[in-house]
């Protein structure tokens, strides 16, 4: 039989900007080499010619389906440098708001899953959902999608408004009520036992977050190098064992019931003080030294390398997304011996972000 290409992406509607291109026999995928790089965006050599006030800003961009998890990233490393602790209560607002956004990112996935297995009313159940968070955000940092740099160095931009604790609990409601119903069985009979990733494979690839936790190892930052206020807070990191593409799809419904509970204790333990606005100063510097900082984003190990050299601006900064590892080496690898039909479950099942990988 004749070996040809297909090309999935860069404007196929389940790729977004991204593109694989798929040899297959029949029906039967052969080998598949992903590209990305369609977004030509370079935020890393941007931060270097901007402030930390600026990069506040400049980092919402960094992943578009979780602005406030990549401004939590760049601050912890501006405060690294500087040797900068935070109140307590910015930290607890930090958890709060990083959670808020793991959840809907998750929604997002699961709607962008939904749509590449064809099942268009799953992707407008959870858009509506996710409506009721960016209420939130609107009325915490003034923006729905983009916060404009809320959590910044230093802290917060702001403290928080009056009524916020009667309003997340009304959401968090919402979100609990929308659990059951992510529990599709469409979903299992369509994604169970496709796209298998065994452990051993999961950890010389680079998977990390929810890809690597459906195949069976619980590392999760939050829990292994806690920062913020996490170490005050219980919860659980769910795993799964078979490491196919329902599992991934599992483990992002188990977080989002995960980080609900979060946010309730963050709601119960909260320090009940004035915070005051954060005023930028643009010409404060960055010592001369380097640091590394990690966190646990909602696709999985975030990370950004910082040097300073004693000007206002970064001499250098390394970015380290979780989605290009997943979208690169671990989809070759889950794509080869594949149907071609499973293709767009697979790559939705990894849940990236091609905004983050081309930066």
């Amino acid at each position: 039989m004749a070996e040809y290409e297909i090309p999935f992406g860069a404007v196929h509607p389940g790729s977004a900007n991204f593109s694989v291109r798929v040899r297959v026999e029949g029906e039967r995928v052969v080998g598949a080499r992903a590209i990305p790089g369609y977004l030509h965006r370079g935020f890393e050599k941007l931060m270097e010619y901007r402030t930390p006030v600026q990069n506040a800003v400049l980092s919402d961009r960094l992943c578009v389906l979780e602005p406030l998890a990549w401004n939590l990233v760049h601050a912890e490393t501006v405060e690294q440098l500087r040797e900068v602790e935070i109140p307590e209560k910015a930290k607890y607002i930090r958890v709060l708001l990083a959670e808020l956004s793991r959840i809907q990112s998750h929604m997002i996935w699961y709607g962008a899953l939904s749509m590449g297995l064809g099942f268009g009313t799953g992707f407008h159940i959870v858009f509506g959902y996710r409506d009721y968070i960016l209420d939130i955000f609107e009325m915490i940092t003034g923006g729905r999608v983009y916060p404009a740099g809320y959590i910044c160095p230093g802290g917060v931009r702001k403290d928080l408004p009056s009524g916020f604790k009667e309003k997340i609990t009304e959401v968090l409601q919402q979100v609990e009520n929308l659990i059951p119903k992510l529990e599709n069985p469409t979903m299992k009979a369509r994604l169970r036992g496709v796209g298998v990733l065994k452990l051993e494979d999961a950890i010389a690839l680079g998977a990390t977050g929810p890809v690597l936790r459906a195949s069976g190892l619980a590392a999760d930052v939050r829990k292994d190098d806690p920062y913020e206020a996490y170490d005050q807070l219980d919860f659980l990191v769910p795993t799964e064992q078979a490491g196919d593409a329902y599992s991934r799809y599992r483990i992002g419904v188990r977080e989002i019931e995960q980080s609900a509970n979060i946010i309730r204790q963050v709601l119960q333990k909260i320090p009940d003080t004035e915070l005051q606005p954060i005023v930028p100063k643009g010409a404060d510097k960055i010592p001369a030294g380097e640091t590394y900082v990690r966190n646990e984003v909602a696709r999985g190990e975030a990370a950004m390398y910082m040097a300073g050299d004693g000007t206002s601006k970064p001499y250098r900064c390394k970015i380290r997304g979780p989605s290009l590892p997943h979208a690169v080496t671990v989809l070759e690898h889950l794509l080869r011996d594949c149907q071609i039909a499973d293709v767009p479950a697979i790559y939705w099942s990894l849940n990236p972000c091609p905004a983050d990988m081309d930066r």
